[in-house]
């Protein structure tokens, strides 16, 4: 999603992206080659790859210490500069990103995704202590954009749970799904192919959906599990279980991290998908599977259940590998069931880029006061901004220049008023300079966002966060403790 976040930011205004480097502590710029990997990462590989962020590790991380230097950011950025960070960041940012932010006036975004490995203690210690200092670190931004509203209540509860003080801007912008109408078929295989996408790790799920795989095969239930995902460290023994299954010659096999194209020629070629992650911020592949019409068998909690109450899904219990084994049985004899869910993921309504986009800009407009009713000053950036003037002109803004205008002309009618009375009473001139004062004043805080309280787009308030038991099927699932 950052790439594309990338591109369509790009196409409306200038962007300037820059890079992290975990070895110096500092932002860098990104070569051409870099750049090149951020528009078309597949363009340099000729097959599939399952561990696509090996160029962030130690000895790339090291090159590029050398080869691209630091950029000195407290020098760079202006006041109506915006640091846009799409990304969880666990380093050093945590103290960088809030100091930018107070020592040079620029505003601060900051996208984030779920709080589901931390509900969940699949984290080691460490990483726990590091993933609540950047929830907490959160608290700095001047805007945070939860990508679902079960998000967003994680994110409030984890404030409230360790007593943190958050003045800080919050909306919900659930991701838009945007594809070419070409890749999209209602055809499938000659042989049933059940499809998952998800990088390997603990919360996947992989391990059970395993198990529900394998009691099917068992009965005599025949079809081809195919796995789409990068792999992360945890993620080997999902590898290995993959690789020992296809070895006793179970019908599995694993294509890795793969392109757009082979990503939609999975989804058309399935009978439908499974998506038995224990927890998500979003859930992103679930609407990929419904845009194709092809149904998804997924749990129904917290974000899932945002996405799947739509139509289109088959709700189970994806804490039992039982539950899954059924969901996916179902699908597979039951046509009548397999025909309703297919036509509810082709009926489904998707949000579009171009909506997301300038919604996003609307709000870092309102929010910062950034130009006067038109235009946008600063250059929204998908890591850190640089200083520039954007206009960007919609309905919402065509309205706000005709406001305006008009308060403008009003202006000089009264004024013309008030010298042409100039000679009458001063009781009735008193009353003219009075109406002035109130018309000007009326049509400034509609025109002049500048002034007064920004008027935000009717976005949804959240309650008061509350505590209340979260409880996950099969087990506590609570901050930062064990859930197992």
């Amino acid at each position: 999603m950052t790439r594309q976040l990338f591109a369509e930011l790009a196409a409306r205004v200038p962007v300037t992206p820059f890079c992290w480097n975990r070895l110096g502590n500092f932002y860098q710029r990104l070569d051409s080659r870099e750049m090149e990997y951020l528009r078309t990462p597949f363009r340099r590989y000729n097959r599939s790859i399952s561990h696509p962020h090996a160029r962030e590790d130690l000895p790339h991380e090291f090159l590029r210490l050398l080869r691209n230097g630091s950029v000195d950011m407290f020098t760079l950025l202006q006041d109506d500069d915006v640091l846009f960070v799409p990304a969880t960041f666990t380093d050093r940012r945590m103290q960088k990103l809030p100091e930018m932010a107070r020592r040079t006036g620029a505003r601060s975004v900051a996208i984030f995704h779920d709080a589901a490995d931390l509900r969940l203690s699949f984290l080691s210690e460490r990483r726990m202590k590091k993933f609540r200092n950047y929830i907490k670190s959160l608290a700095a931004f001047d805007l945070v954009i939860c990508v679902s509203n079960q998000s967003r209540a994680d994110l409030f509860e984890f404030w409230k749970r360790n007593d943190v003080t958050a003045r800080v801007e919050t909306f919900v912008a659930h991701w838009p799904l945007e594809f070419d109408e070409n890749e999209r078929s209602a055809a499938h295989s000659a042989r049933p192919v059940i499809l998952y996408v998800s990088s390997f790790n603990a919360r996947k799920n992989h391990i059970r959906l395993f198990d529900a795989a394998k009691e099917l095969w068992d009965s005599g239930v025949k079809f081809e599990l195919q796995l789409i995902g990068s792999s992360t460290n945890w993620g080997r023994r999902v590898a290995l279980e993959a690789w020992r299954l296809q070895s006793l010659g179970r019908p599995i096999r694993w294509l890795k991290h793969v392109d757009d194209r082979t990503l939609h020629q999975a989804y058309r070629e399935c009978l439908f998908t499974v998506y038995p992650s224990l927890m998500e911020g979003f859930g992103l592949p679930i609407l990929e599977s419904l845009w194709h019409g092809k149904p998804c068998v997924c749990g129904g909690n917290g974000a899932l259940g945002e996405v799947a109450r739509g139509g289109g899904c088959l709700i189970v219990d994806q804490t039992s590998e039982h539950a899954i084994a059924a969901g996916i049985k179902k699908l597979l004899r039951d046509q009548a069931t397999y025909a309703r869910l297919c036509v509810e993921a082709r009926a489904r309504k998707f949000r579009l880029w171009s909506d997301y986009i300038e919604r996003l800009l609307e709000h870092l407009q309102l929010l910062f006061n950034l130009g006067c009713g038109f235009a946008i000053r600063g250059r929204p950036d998908l890591f850190i901004a640089r200083a520039g003037h954007v206009s960007l002109i919609s309905a919402h803004h065509v309205w706000l220049i005709s406001a305006q205008l008009a308060s403008f002309i009003g202006s000089l009618v009264y004024v013309a008023r008030f010298f042409s009375t100039s000679t009458r009473p001063v009781l009735r001139s008193r009353e003219v300079s009075s109406r002035v004062r109130i018309t000007s004043r009326s049509f400034s805080s509609i025109c002049n966002p500048c002034r007064g309280t920004p008027q935000f787009p009717p976005f949804q308030e959240p309650e008061r966060p509350r505590a209340r038991d979260r409880r996950k099927p099969g087990g506590a699932a609570r901050w930062g403790h064990n859930s197992r």
